[in-house]
C-alpha cells in the first residue's frame, strides 16, 4: 500500500512539474510591423499591447510580442514557428491553421476581440467610384490594399484586381499619382495622412460610408491550442474581461479610438 501511495505521489508531482514548465514557457505572438495607431506600433507600444501586458500580469503569463511583416507573421504561425498572432480578422484561409476565441456553438466570440477597426474607401478627388454600402462600382484600376490583409482576399473573390502595398502612406501615394482610383484601408493612420499631410490634403476624398467593420483577435496555431486549450482559453477569457474593464476603457477613450 505504501508503495502504491508513493507511486501516486511521484506521479502527481511529475504532473505538477510538467504543468509548471508549460506555464513558464513563453508564448510567442507576432503583430504587424507597420503602425496601426493606436492599437499596435512597431516599437511595441499601443493599446492592444497594453491589454496583453495586463493579461500577462494578471495570469503570471509570459508573452514574447514580435513585430513582423504581416504576411510573414501569418506564415510563421501556420508553420508553427510562432505560437500566435494578434490584430487578426477572421478568414476562411486563417481558420485552416489557427484557432480564434469561440462560443459553445462554435461561432467566434465577438466580445473576446482585442479591438475593432473600420475600413474606409479612399479615392482620388473627382473619382468615378461609387459605393452604396453594398455594391462597389466604377473601379477601373486595381484596388490598393495593404499586404496580407483580409480585404484583399474578399475583393479578389468578388472579381476585383488588387495591388498590395506595405502601408497606408504607400497606398495614398499611389492614389495621389493617379496610379489607382481607390484604396481600401483601415482608419486612424490613413485618415490622418489623407487629411493632414500636405501631399495628400485636398487630392484624396474619404467616402462617408465605411467599407466594413473588422473585429481583430489574438489567434493561435492549432497545435498550440491542442497542447494546452485551458491555458489559451484562460488568456482569451482574461482579454475579454480586461478589454471591458473601466480602467482600460478609459485608456481607449483617451486616444479617441472605439
Amino acid at each position: 500500500m505504501k508503495l502504491i501511495l508513493q507511486a501516486i505521489k511521484i506521479m502527481l508531482f511529475s504532473h505538477l512539474l510538467v504543468a509548471s514548465a508549460q506555464a513558464q514557457t513563453p508564448l510567442k505572438f507576432c503583430f504587424e510591423d507597420t503602425p496601426q495607431s493606436p492599437w499596435t506600433m512597431p516599437d511595441g507600444s499601443g493599446l492592444s499591447i497594453e491589454l496583453l501586458k495586463r493579461v500577462e500580469e494578471i495570469l503570471g503569463e509570459r508573452f514574447e510580442l514580435i513585430a513582423k511583416p504581416w504576411k510573414r507573421c501569418q506564415e510563421e504561425v501556420r508553420l508553427g514557428v510562432l505560437d500566435g498572432y494578434f490584430g487578426a480578422a477572421v478568414s476562411a484561409e486563417r481558420l485552416h491553421f489557427s484557432v480564434y476565441p469561440s462560443l459553445r456553438d462554435g461561432t467566434v466570440d465577438l466580445n473576446a476581440a482585442l479591438n475593432s477597426v473600420q475600413t474606409k474607401l479612399f479615392m482620388r478627388a473627382q473619382s468615378e467610384v461609387s459605393w452604396d454600402g453594398k455594391k462597389l462600382q466604377g473601379v477601373k484600376q486595381a484596388i490598393v490594399v495593404q499586404r496580407g490583409y483580409l480585404i484583399g482576399n474578399l475583393l479578389q473573390k468578388q472579381g476585383f484586381k488588387i495591388h498590395e502595398v506595405r502601408n497606408a502612406e504607400e497606398a495614398l501615394h499611389r492614389l495621389s499619382k493617379g496610379a489607382a482610383d481607390l484604396a481600401i484601408l483601415r482608419e486612424m493612420d490613413a485618415d490622418y495622412l489623407s487629411t493632414r499631410e500636405p501631399g495628400f490634403k485636398g487630392g484624396i476624398q474619404i467616402h462617408p460610408l465605411p467599407f466594413m467593420d473588422l473585429p481583430l483577435y489574438l489567434a493561435v496555431n492549432k497545435n498550440v491550442f491542442k497542447q494546452n486549450p485551458k491555458r489559451i482559453q484562460t488568456i482569451w477569457s482574461t482579454i475579454k474581461s480586461q478589454r471591458h474593464s473601466a480602467s482600460y476603457q478609459q485608456l481607449v477613450e483617451s486616444t479617441g479610438a472605439r
